[in-house]
This record gives structure tokens, sequence and C-alpha cells, in this order.
């Protein structure tokens, strides 16, 4: 299938006065297919991320973010698109509203899956961190701490405290 779009550099959608970055078809048939292909695109780069953090593999996920982004920008644009001609869309094909309709559906349990698993991973690095400082407080609670007294001389002070900011 061929799709018949343009892009266009914008600055992230911001500028409501820029072209947007894809323009789709004046036929409404035309425009749900390209849709769908973008759909499909989206998918495909989600079920792609999703794998890659039940992987556990970074670089795999971070090399995909930019490749969704870009997608996920022509996602938005084009939905716009479509819910912004919602009246011509009611005289397209039934048959393609219908896949229409099922491709948005899959879609939306493929995100919901994606989402999860970006949760899990968030929830899985904090934990990590939270480990991470509870082994640094308990290393400084083992140590001896010696500190200077009012007379000027070093003098063992017991058990220290750590005090970390945690904010970054």
């Amino acid at each position: 299938m061929r799709q018949d779009r343009t892009r266009q550099n914008t600055n992230n959608g911001q500028d409501p006065q820029q072209k947007p970055r894809i323009k789709l078809h004046r036929n409404p048939n035309k425009a749900m297919q390209e849709m769908m292909v973008t759909i499909d695109l989206l998918r495909a780069s989600l079920i792609e991320e999703t794998a890659a953090l039940k992987d556990a593999d970074t670089q795999t996920f971070l090399t995909l973010q930019d490749k969704k982004l870009d997608i996920a920008r022509d996602y938005l644009e084009g939905m716009n698109q479509l819910i912004n001609r919602k009246d011509e869309l009611k005289n397209a094909d039934e048959a393609l509203k219908d896949k229409f309709e099922v491709m948005r559906n899959e879609f939306a349990e493929i995100a919901h899956d994606n989402h999860a698993a970006l949760n899990r991973m968030k929830n899985g690095m904090k934990r990590l961190g939270e480990r991470i400082m509870e082994t640094a407080r308990e290393a400084a609670r083992k140590e001896q701490q010696y500190v200077y007294g009012a007379s000027g001389k070093l003098q063992s002070a017991g058990n220290g405290t750590i005090g970390v900011n945690e904010s970054a």
C-alpha cells in the first residue's frame, strides 16, 4: 500500500501556524487506510519496546525511542485530522470502518501491555535505588566514626549516621 501523505519537520507540533507533519488523503477511505498503516507501525514499535523491557534489553529500548516518538506524533496528528473530519468519515466504506475499529482496539490492548511493562521497569528501578541507599546507610552505620573533640583531639564518635540528599 502506498502512502500519499507528506511529512514535514515541525517543532513537536507546538506552533499551530506550522504545517502538520502528515497530511492525510482527502478521500476518507484512503485517509483511514493511511492511519491504519500508522497504527500498524506504532503497534509494531510498542511490541518491540515491550519485548526489550521484558528482556531487560536497555540498549534496544533506548534505540527504539526516537522511532517510536516519531511514529507516535504521526499517529496523534493523523487521529486529530480524522476527528476533525468525522462528518466525512460517516460516508467511508463500512467494512473499512469495522477493520479500523478492530485495529484500534487491538492497538489499545498492546499499548496497555506496553504501559504495564514500563511501570514494572519504573518500579524495579525504584526498588534498586532504595536497595542501594539502604546498603549505603548500613555501611555507614558499621564504620567507626572519628571526630575532633572540643580540645581539638581526635576521638571515637561511635556509630555514625548518614544523611543523603536523595533528590536528583
